[in-house]
């Protein structure tokens, strides 16, 4: 989706979901294949932030209008999220749905020093959106799946749903791990709330080096939290990191609180390398820019994650 984003446009997007104000400006904050991000400066009120739906790409089916439910539940929650402040699901001007939120003006964790504090502060973020009771801000709306292997085959099922729709599910490194993750699935506990993305760019820091906002929440779901902790394991690989996930600084500490098997990790990881795998492909296809991590990194990292699971 190629969409210039002028001020006059701007503004009527804003007007049309009930936003006030006359845009100054939008600033394109997206470079890769997720849903369309700008900031829009606004002549007499606070930037928003607003997000348009993709009609395909590397986490079809969209669904910005699934995300903003989360969102907003989420509000009177203690985890920090932007405030929804409009949603269009129809009739937009744009050509698709889009949400506008509040713009949280805080620097993300890849743009502050990484001190104990802060990542001590990001892990126990982390675990409280997996503490969360979710029931109890009506986030049933995101289909819990029951204990046991469903969490992850329906995960499996998905990112296998896009490697077709895009003409690399016979790629044989994804054929292998298809196979071999579809023969180790995990028992997974009773579902918890997973955001999805725990990349860093996602958390925003404070001042004072708490968690001022997480943000970027179309992937979350409810599932194993393990699932959380195998992507970033999965991503400080694909940057260098090369040792078990049980081993990772980033992870360690909260899984070995949750008392559950090394394996359940190791495969949360491997799952997750065959996340981005297909994703790589896809972007690869039709991103803006080039994928950040390579095609090397890609086959180091999965062979790494096939040899912990196989040990």
């Amino acid at each position: 989706m190629d969409l210039e984003l002028t001020p006059a446009l701007a503004t009527e997007a804003l007007n049309a979901c009930g936003v006030d104000g006359r845009a100054l400006s939008a600033e394109r904050l997206d470079g890769g294949v997720s849903n369309l991000t700008w900031r829009i400066k606004r002549a007499d009120d606070a930037p928003v932030v607003l997000r348009l739906e993709r009609p395909s790409g590397i986490f079809q089916p969209y669904d910005i209008g699934r995300e903003a439910r989360v969102i907003h539940c989420l509000e009177s929650s203690p985890i920090p999220v932007p405030q929804v402040l409009g949603v269009i699901d129809q009739s937009s001007p744009l050509g698709a749905p889009y949400v506008v939120m509040s713009w949280l003006d805080y620097p993300h964790m890849g743009m502050v020093p990484m001190t104990p504090e802060v990542i001590d502060n990001y892990r126990s973020m982390v675990e409280s959106i997996h503490a969360l009771d979710w029931r109890s801000y009506g986030l049933d709306l995101l289909d819990p799946p029951s204990p046991g292997h469903e969490a992850a085959s329906r995960d499996l099922d998905a990112v296998r749903a896009r490697a077709i729709a895009f003409n690399c599910q016979h790629d044989h490194l994804i054929a292998e791990v298809d196979a071999i993750l579809t023969q180790h699935l995990p028992d997974s506990p009773e579902p918890r709330l997973c955001h999805g993305d725990i990349n860093v760019f996602n958390y925003l820091i404070a001042d004072d080096g708490s968690i001022a906002g997480v943000v970027d929440w179309e992937q979350a779901q409810l599932g194993d939290p393990l699932s959380d902790w195998g992507l970033i394991t999965a991503l400080a690989s694909l940057k260098g990191l090369d040792a078990p996930p049980e081993d990772h600084p980033l992870a360690a500490p909260a899984f070995q609180r949750s008392g559950r098997d090394v394996r359940d990790l190791r495969y949360w990881m491997l799952h997750q390398m065959y996340k981005l795998t297909v994703i790589h492909r896809i972007w690869s296809e039709i991103g803006d820019v080039p994928p950040w991590y390579s095609w090397s990194d890609v086959e180091r990292v999965t062979e790494n994650a096939l040899s912990y699971l196989g040990e």
